[in-house]
């Protein structure tokens, strides 16, 4: 059975909430956080359930990006899901922001590097391969680097995505190899309905957490 989940991304400066049953993307909203962003998570969530005509009782779970990127909206993200998880004794599967963000991307036929700029001269980054059936593979772990690092890593075709591209344009631009492409910069920022077809696909393996225990991944020591 497709479980019916709500999926909250809020590592960027860009909410997305999506309601999804199983693969497919009932209702989707996304916005730029003006004003106070608890109250803008709030109403966006409550307008994609209205679209898709269910009540929260009725969803299986929540699906919940879960860093690394914004403090504060992590901070928002993470709280709202883990109250509402908690109040209703739903289950949250928790999926990498970087993974969601690759995804932008999938099917590739070269690598996908997430390059998030995580501030102080330093990205977010990891590496997703092609996979089966156009799914993307993790072969790092979600990492906070400096950008050189990040660069000199690839001597083969990969593709870089995220906002990191703009920020170390000049690195970016000598450092890399020619091999090294970028993305648009419309595909810069993770998306719940990707979000909900990631969670939706690993659910039936039971890969949830309780939401007392869910914190955000900032990769940054406290």
């Amino acid at each position: 059975m497709n479980p019916k989940l709500l999926g909250v991304e809020t590592s960027s400066l860009i909410f997305s909430v999506a309601v999804a049953d199983g693969p497919k993307i009932l209702s989707y909203r996304q916005a730029q956080g003006l004003g106070p962003p608890a109250l803008l998570l709030t109403e966006m969530i409550q307008e994609t359930l209205e679209e898709a005509k269910l009540d929260l009782d009725r969803l299986d779970g929540f699906a919940l990006s879960i860093g690394p990127g914004s403090f504060t909206g992590l901070r928002i993200g993470v709280m709202t899901v883990k109250v509402l998880a908690w109040a209703l004794k739903k289950p949250v599967l928790p999926v990498s922001s970087l993974e969601v963000l690759a995804h932008n991307l999938a099917p590739s036929p070269v690598p996908v590097v997430p390059f998030l700029d995580a501030r102080k001269g330093n990205v977010y980054m990891a590496c997703f391969v092609p996979g089966k059936e156009g799914a993307l593979q993790r072969t790092d772990p979600d990492a906070l680097l400096r950008p050189e690092e990040v660069l000199e890593r690839f001597e083969e075709p990969a593709i870089l995505v995220g906002d990191g591209i703009k920020s170390y344009a000049a690195l970016v631009n000598t450092v890399a190899p020619a091999g090294v492409e970028q993305a648009d910069p419309s595909l810069w920022v993770p998306r719940a309905d990707l979000l909900c077809k990631i969670a939706a696909a690993r659910w039936p393996d039971g890969l949830v957490d309780d939401p007392h225990r869910l914190v955000p991944q900032y990769l940054y020591s406290p």
